[in-house]
C-alpha cells in the first residue's frame, strides 16, 4: 500500500499551525504565515486534501469552526478531548496565575449572555446581532450579584458552581484603578478587559473603537458556533437564572437588549 508521506505531512502541519492560531499565539506562529497560506489554498482546492485533514480532525477529536485567512479555527469536539482547554488553562492563558476559575466562569457567561440572551440567537446570522461594550457585561454581572444575593437561603435554584462564582465575584471590586499595576488586585472591569481582548486575540470576537474611545465587540461564526454546538451547562444555568430578573422584563418590554445598544458595520 502507497503512502503519501508528502501529503500526510502537510495535513498534519496545517493542524498543528491551526491548533496554534487558534489558541491565538500570533507570535509563534509569525514565522509560518507563509506555509499557512499555501496549505490554506491548498484546502480549498484539492477535495482529496480536504477529506484528508477533515479525517485528520476527526481522528483527534477536534471541530472545524471556521476556514480564516489565518488558518482553520479550531475547537476540542467533546469537554474531556486532549485539545479542550479548561478554565484553568485559559487563566494561564492571560498570563495572571492569580485568575482562578471562579472568576473566569462568571465573565465567559455573562458575556455570551450579552450577545445571546435568547435561545434563538444562537441561530441568527452574526451580522444581526448587534454589538457589546464592556459596560454591558458589568451590567449583566451586577444584576447576577443582586438577584443571587436576594435568594431565600433554603430556595435551590443556583448550581453550586454557580453560588461559588457569586460569592468570587463579591470578594472583587468592581474597578480597581491600580488594576495595570503589578501585583495589584483583581476586578470586574480588569476581568472581562482581559478576557475581551483574549477573544479578539483568538478571533471569537471582532473590536470596533468608536470615536468617543469605547470599544465595541461583535461576535464571529466560529464563537456562534462554538457556544451552539460546545455550549456550556453553567451558561443555561446563568443564563435562565438572569431570564427572571425584573431588570430583563422590563428591558424586554422596551424592546431593547444590551446588544441593541449600538450598529457598527464590521464591514
Amino acid at each position: 500500500m502507497h503512502i503519501d508521506t508528502e501529503t500526510t505531512y502537510a495535513v498534519s502541519r496545517l493542524i498543528y499551525l491551526s491548533l496554534i492560531y487558534s489558541n491565538g499565539s500570533k507570535r509563534a506562529l509569525a514565522p509560518y504565515t507563509t506555509e499557512i497560506t499555501e496549505l490554506l489554498q491548498r484546502l480549498q482546492a484539492q477535495d482529496s486534501f480536504r477529506r484528508q485533514v477533515e479525517a485528520g480532525l476527526r481522528a483527534m477529536d477536534l471541530r472545524l469552526l471556521a476556514l480564516e485567512e489565518g488558518g482553520l479555527r479550531l475547537s476540542a469536539r467533546k469537554s474531556d478531548s486532549f485539545f479542550a482547554a479548561t478554565l484553568g488553562d485559559y487563566g494561564k492563558l492571560l498570563a495572571r496565575r492569580e485568575i482562578k476559575a471562579a472568576e473566569i466562569l462568571p465573565v465567559h457567561c455573562a458575556i455570551a449572555t450579552a450577545f445571546f440572551p435568547i435561545e434563538a440567537d444562537l441561530d441568527t446570522p452574526v451580522e444581526d446581532l448587534g454589538a457589546v461594550i464592556l459596560a454591558d457585561v458589568i451590567d449583566i454581572l451586577r444584576r447576577f450579584i443582586h438577584m443571587e444575593a436576594a435568594l431565600d437561603p433554603d430556595e435551590d435554584i443556583l448550581l453550586p458552581q454557580l453560588k461559588t462564582v457569586a460569592d468570587r465575584l463579591r470578594q472583587m471590586p468592581e474597578d480597581n484603578p491600580d488594576r495595570q499595576r503589578a501585583g495589584a488586585g483583581n476586578s470586574w472591569v480588569g476581568l472581562v478587559t482581559r478576557v475581551l481582548e483574549h477573544m479578539v486575540e483568538t478571533g471569537y470576537l471582532l473590536a470596533f473603537e468608536e470615536p468617543g474611545g469605547d470599544i465595541e465587540y461583535r461576535p464571529t461564526i466560529g464563537y456562534q458556533t462554538a457556544m451552539r454546538e460546545g455550549i456550556v451547562y453553567s451558561f443555561h444555568a446563568f443564563r435562565d437564572f438572569l431570564i427572571d430578573s425584573p431588570e430583563q422584563e422590563e428591558s424586554t418590554a422596551r424592546g431593547k437588549t444590551p446588544k441593541e445598544k449600538s450598529n457598527v458595520s464590521t464591514q
